[in-house]
């Protein structure tokens, strides 16, 4: 009973002294004749310290253009892209601040437009490219 009671003693001052998470955002840059956001970056503050987490962009028009995390100032995992009429227009993989895996770019129409892939931030594979119906225009190897 005495060991149960020590360590919810402890447990109860773990989460006492953990301080909060904030999310906070800062808009780093506006577009200068709207003053429409057009960079938001994200950070979690403990404390006296912030972590850079995520990045938004805008279209002047205040609709999303890019989204994605940042780990330890590097953009990682998947960024979205899109037009400013809100659809889709890009999907791919960072690591470590480079692209790398598979992507997609795609017409305003939702078609695909190319098929990519990339290693260590540089073009490999077999891209394939295609027109706004859909149809297979070009592939090039790299």
């Amino acid at each position: 009973m005495k060991k149960i009671l020590v360590v919810f003693c402890l447990i109860i001052a773990f989460v006492a002294c953990k301080e909060e998470v904030r999310h906070v955002q800062k808009v780093a840059y506006t577009y200068a004749e709207t003053d429409i956001p057009w960079i938001i970056y994200y950070y979690d503050v403990v404390g006296n310290d912030s972590i850079w987490v995520e990045e938004k962009w805008f279209h002047e028009n205040g609709n999303l253009s890019l989204e994605g995390k940042i780990v330890d100032n590097k953009r990682e995992g998947l960024f979205k892209g899109y037009y400013p009429s809100g659809e889709l227009m890009s999907v791919g993989e960072f690591k470590k601040g480079k692209r790398e895996g598979k992507g997609k770019i795609y017409y305003e129409n939702g078609k695909v437009n190319v098929e990519n892939e990339y290693r260590d931030g540089k073009p490999y594979g077999v891209w394939k490219y295609f027109d706004e119906e859909g149809n297979l225009m070009d592939i090039k190897d790299y």
